[in-house]
């Protein structure tokens, strides 16, 4: 099935496991961690505001292998074999939003989804554009009221309901 659909997250990347102090106890591959709860691995996500208050919302691909064509947090990933969380996080806003502007670390907790259990290691960000999407990975952006984000909960993915409930967002 995911031939046919031509995703682009690699099946066979390297994802940091860890256990619930979030010391590393190996690899594994994406697969692996998306369809084993009990590997915990490391995760961020990024929530960029604008000078409105407004949230950046990014409308995943329908070529990811999770929640494609769901709405999500800014920007999200996983941190790769000898990257920090804030590394990481730099390498995703440059990979899907195309953009470098500065990040202030949130927090970091275990969230756990159908699907996966992540560490997960949230920043924000204040910053009104440009930004310059990347067509394998969103479909597209868009800057959203908070007071919008609850009638917007079934077309969230599971992850940014829990990051926008950390967040007391929701």
């Amino acid at each position: 099935m995911w031939k046919e659909l031509k995703l682009k997250d690699k099946q066979d990347e390297l994802f940091v496991v860890v256990d619930r102090k979030d010391r590393i106890v190996g690899f594994r591959t994406r697969f692996d961690c998306h369809h084993n709860k009990k590997l915990i691995h490391r995760a961020i996500g990024i929530v960029i505001f604008n000078s409105k208050g407004e949230i950046l919302l990014q409308k995943r691909s329908k070529y990811k292998d999770l929640h494609p064509g769901y709405y999500t947090v800014s920007a999200s990933g996983h941190v790769g074999k000898g990257e920090t969380y804030l590394q990481a996080a730099k390498r995703e806003l440059l990979e899907e939003l195309g953009v470098r502007i500065p990040l202030k670390k949130g927090g970091k907790h275990i969230a756990k989804i159908k699907e996966e259990t992540e560490m997960d290691c949230f920043f924000t960000a204040q910053y009104d554009g440009p930004f310059y999407p990347s067509k394998d990975e969103v479909e597209k952006v868009e800057f959203v009221k908070i007071s919008q984000l609850k009638s917007l909960i079934p077309k969230l993915t599971p992850m940014a309901i829990l990051r926008f409930q950390q967040l007391k967002l929701l």
